[in-house]
């Protein structure tokens, strides 16, 4: 189908046209149409109702543009082609000759030329019923030659009048049709662009509208019209009339009907013309950005961004820990920060993804940081983030921090007293407006998050010395939850001993792990000051020994061989070469949290002695009454005049409770 038009306003027009399209071999794709003036026009618009360019001249190309959006290429007559229209009123004996036609061909601009007795008077107009009433006029003038378009030559005629009909050459119609194939392909080119924009537009989740400055919607996608097919179209404009004075500059919520719509405003100025402002609307369902986050965070549980342990993993047999389980699952229910106090290896971080998964956050990301890992020079930026080229080697695009990652759940930083006392500062405005600001941004960004900390540490003493602040303290330590260590929570010791066995051998049933009463003795008994996680180191170690575990396989790898070899020598001269210990209790004793294994053995026979006659004393320690007495007075030397405590100043001291003497029974080596 044709999208370029000849319209010939004269069959010399056509026949020239024509010559020019076979020469630029284009016959078959141009078509051309002779008819002047409006005949012309309809002709061509029926029968070629697409096209896009029409190349015409004088009245015709007018009448085109008055009545059609297609583009107009009017030729233009050159100076010979006038040139020659006169020669041939001269040669008919005019003298006086005015030039009248439409001023798209011979300009705009009326002027005189007299050469000798020769007079020629260039009348250019804007219409058919403007050059018919000039020439009318120039006959009464005395003109005595009429040169022009189609309408001047008829009008000329009715008064017998000489003539001549001013025609375009063959330079300017092949010039005509060669700008005319210019325009058609920008227009292509235009067109594609147009329609890839449209698809894009319409194939967004979001919805978008443009208003004119005034206040009339100049595009509009599907989406829009379905997020606000419940409103009336004129009210439309009034949802987003306060967004226009360019201080909204971010989303903001607006309620339509049913609906929750996320708008953002831009008014878009074209480049010098102020006034000329349009409004920029998209438009996003709330509910849709929900599924756009659920995504997020499924992207985020591929990345390991998530909680892995429960309640339900965690052995929590003893007592002691049935009032912690207790008292964490009131904390999930409830937003406010958590702080976790324990040694090392108690399970803080266990808890910690425990509370988040019984929290209504369980569906969102879990992130772990250890602040002790991170690097000195870098705290800030992996906690906060940073804009693009906010400092040298920073990425290109910028980078989320640890806390936009937890975005709706729950972060867990652990060993929190070793952040920096400048970071500090920043961590307690995030903890107390619930919103972070990237290194080198100055856009603020709302969080949505649960904080839970953790330490082994006493924070306050570290408050006191000034290398924690206050303020930061008493704004973490809002819920506390203070985790026993292992030895206090000996009920949980060989259960858990099982499960990590089990673990390492992939048995799902951790009842099939046999455990010897002699060897479940000893690891009840053991001070266990890397708690939970020496428990499981000795269990991997265990593991390969089989589902049958023995006193021997714990003892080999729970003590160096140094101390092996002493224990075994005693306890073979008290026992008569016996490897298993006598079924006696321990006591209870204070320990000092760095003690060493004779310090442990000290307190011990000092704590027994003192409670027990030497004979009760020996028949609970399963030592020789020469032992004991042997050992006390090696540690009185070494020991007696010195306080355990002063020797272990800074770290805390552990309680062990005392257990009956009916209920279980104790090591030839009692640590504790």
């Amino acid at each position: 189908m044709a999208t370029i038009v000849v319209v010939a306003p004269s069959p010399n027009f056509g026949r020239i046209a024509n010559l020019v399209l076979r020469n630029m071999r284009l016959q078959n794709d141009i078509p051309v149409v002779v008819g002047s003036d409006q005949d012309g026009c309809e002709k061509a618009l029926k029968d070629y109702p697409n096209a896009k360019v029409f190349v015409t001249r004088g009245g015709t190309a007018k009448a085109l543009s008055n009545i059609s959006d297609a583009t107009i290429v009017a030729t233009r007559s050159s100076f010979f082609d006038i040139m020659d229209s006169i020669k041939k009123v001269l040669q008919q004996g005019a003298h006086r000759i005015a030039v009248v036609t439409h001023n798209n061909i011979i300009g705009y601009k009326p002027s005189k030329i007299d050469i000798g007795n020769i007079h020629i008077n260039m009348m250019p107009c804007n219409d058919a019923s403007e050059i018919k009433a000039t020439v009318e006029q120039c006959i009464s003038n005395g003109y005595d030659g009429i040169i022009g378009c189609v309408v001047a030559v008829a009008t000329a005629n009715l008064y017998h009048t000489t003539c001549a009909f001013i025609d375009s050459d063959y330079y300017s119609i092949h010039q005509a049709i060669a700008e005319a194939l210019k325009i058609e392909k920008v227009m292509n080119v235009q067109e594609l662009a147009l329609k890839r924009m449209d698809a894009l537009i319409d194939n967004i989740e979001e919805g978008v509208l443009i208003y004119s400055s005034d206040h009339q919607i100049v595009f509009i996608n599907e989406v829009a019209q379905r997020l606000l097919s419940e409103v009336p179209q004129e009210q439309w404009f009034g949802l987003f009339e306060r967004y226009m004075d360019g201080t909204h500059r971010h989303p903001h919520v607006i309620p339509v009907k049913k609906r929750q719509l996320v708008v953002h405003t831009l008014e878009l100025e074209l480049e010098n013309n102020n006034e000329d402002s349009s409004l920029l609307v998209i438009l996003q369902d709330a509910s849709a950005i929900e599924k756009t986050e659920h995504a997020i965070r499924t992207a985020a549980y591929a990345k390991g961004l998530y909680a892995r342990t429960s309640f339900d993993d965690l052995v929590l047999n003893s007592p002691i820990m049935t009032e912690v389980k207790d008292k964490a699952l009131r904390f999930a229910k409830s937003d406010s920060t958590v702080l976790i106090m324990g040694e090392t290896g108690v399970g803080k971080e266990g808890f910690a993804q425990s509370i988040h998964n019984a929290s209504n956050r369980s569906r969102q990301p879990f992130v772990s940081v250890n602040c002790a890992s991170l690097p000195q020079g870098l705290v800030a930026s992996e906690l906060f983030g940073y804009a693009e080229g906010a400092f040298t080697g920073a990425r290109q695009t910028g980078k989320k921090g640890l806390f936009e990652l937890a975005q709706g759940g729950t972060i867990f930083l652990d060993e929190i007293t070793e952040i920096p006392l400048d970071v500090q500062a920043q961590f307690l405005r995030v903890l107390q407006e619930r919103e972070v600001m990237r290194i080198g941004d100055d856009r603020i960004i709302p969080l949505n998050i649960r904080v839970i900390c953790a330490t082994n540490k006493n924070i306050l003493p570290l408050c006191k010395e000034g290398k924690f602040r206050f303020d930061l303290y008493y704004r973490i330590n809002v819920l506390k939850l203070q985790l026993p260590p292992l030895r206090e929570r000996t009920a949980d010791i060989v259960p858990l001993f099982q499960r990590f066995i089990a673990e390492c051998q992939g048995i799902k049933d951790a009842s099939q792990i046999e455990v010897e009463p002699e060897a479940q003795n000893l690891l009840t008994s053991y001070g266990w000051f890397g708690n939970v996680r020496e428990l499981h180191n000795i269990a991997e170690i265990c593991a390969l020994y089989g589902q049958h575990i023995t006193y021997k396989h714990v003892f080999e790898n729970l003590f160096s061989e140094e101390e092996q070899a002493r224990i075994g020598a005693d306890s073979m001269a008290d026992n008569a070469g016996g490897m298993s210990p006598p079924s006696q209790s321990v006591v209870s004793l204070l320990i000092p949290y760095n003690a060493t294994a004779s310090q442990v053995e000290y307190l011990y026979l000092k704590q027994l002695l003192a409670k027990h006659s030497i004979k009760e004393a020996v028949k609970i320690s399963g030592l020789s009454r020469t032992t004991i007495w042997r050992r006390m007075n090696q540690y009185e030397q070494k020991y007696g005049h010195a306080s355990l405590s002063q020797e272990s100043q800074g770290h805390p001291e552990h309680s062990v409770t005392a257990v009956d003497p009916s209920t279980r029974p104790t090591s030839a080596y009692p640590l504790l």
